[in-house]
């Protein structure tokens, strides 16, 4: 076995829900890696067997939450305990994934060798590994790491790392400066939108983004049911829930003024709402839409006080050491 658990260099950490049908195969791979690492599950009240499989797995820590706390803060419960732990790089990973072995190695290779970096990223696979997660590479790699897609593509010589402006949070490792300079999730984002208003941070701090393309895992997309599958009222909280981070995400940004942000994410959502009714017929989009904007309307303040704190440097939004349990926002 490979993980050290005395005074480990790297913490993993992994926010689970519901998370049966996956953790055994996430843990069994974390066995696995090349860099001994400390493991931490932080467990958003699964009422399924999630807590009795890590339970077999005794070098994993378990911190049992008593509600789900969304992605963001949970993994910020997970990463303050890991740095209280000693670690000097976090590495949060989701609970429907597959490691290779090696991953951890690339990535850490990395930063070390750009200490500029706080958040590297690897290449994520599909369920089978066969080839590049189609999400991933549409929406990320596509428009925000065309270099390495140029060089893969020309069958160029492929380098260590590659800028973007923006990836994914299924697996990143952060080193502990970042995390002490900028901070954890904003707890504004139960779910969407968290990473990016994340990455967003990192480039206003001066902080890189990068993708480690020797680095791989696989994504087995466990939580991704087709809409075809969902219920109008359940498809329309889904929506509402993804557009209303999206609104937060446009409004928090840090370019740009506050008022001059928040009037014209209202406003464009208001009406693409609009067009989703009145020329695609779309009625769950545009009450989806509405519904989004009607419930930002009244956290603006706190939004600008997130804001606002979120453009100085410090550890944003991690708990101490001493309310790592069911610790609440401030």
């Amino acid at each position: 076995m490979s993980v050290d658990t005395s005074k480990p260099s790297v913490a993993c950490v992994i926010v689970s829900f519901n998370g049966g049908p996956w953790m055994a195969d996430c843990l069994r791979a974390l066995r696995e890696s090349t860099v001994p690492m400390r493991v931490i599950v932080v467990d958003n009240a699964s009422s399924d067997d999630t807590r009795a499989i890590v339970a077999g797995f005794p070098e994993v820590t378990l911190l049992p939450q008593d509600e789900n706390l969304g992605f963001g803060r949970a993994n910020n419960i997970g990463i303050a305990r890991a740095l209280a732990d000693g670690a000097q790089q976090v590495f949060i990973l989701n609970q429907d994934t597959v490691l290779a072995p090696d991953c951890l190695e690339h990535l850490s290779r990395e930063a070390a060798a750009d200490p500029a970096l706080g958040i590297l990223c690897p290449l994520q696979l599909g369920g089978d590994g066969a080839a590049m997660d189609p999400t991933f590479l549409r929406y990320y790699v596509a428009p925000h790491a065309t270099a390495y897609l140029t060089d893969a593509v020309m069958g160029h010589a492929i380098a260590g790392h590659y800028r973007a402006h923006a990836l994914p949070a299924a697996a990143w490792l952060f080193t502990r400066e970042f995390l002490e300079q900028v901070g954890g999730f904003d707890p504004l984002f139960f779910l969407y939108c968290e990473d990016d208003d994340l990455c967003a941070r990192a480039r206003h701090h001066g902080f890189g983004i990068a993708l480690v393309p020797a680095a791989r895992f696989r994504h087995l997309r466990g939580f991704h049911a087709p809409a075809s599958s969902m219920s109008s009222s359940q498809l329309l909280r889904k929506r509402r829930s993804r557009l209303r981070s999206i609104v937060v995400n446009d409004i928090k940004r840090p370019e740009g003024r506050f008022g001059r942000n928040a009037w014209y994410a209202l406003a464009g959502q208001t009406l693409q709402s609009a067009q989703q009714l009145f020329v695609y017929f779309n009625w769950v989009e545009a009450v989806a839409g509405w519904a989004a904007v009607l419930r930002v309307l009244p956290e603006l303040p706190r939004i600008r006080r997130h804001r606002d704190a979120c453009l100085t440097r410090g550890a944003h939004w991690l708990p101490l050491p001493d309310r790592l349990q069911g610790h609440q926002e401030q």
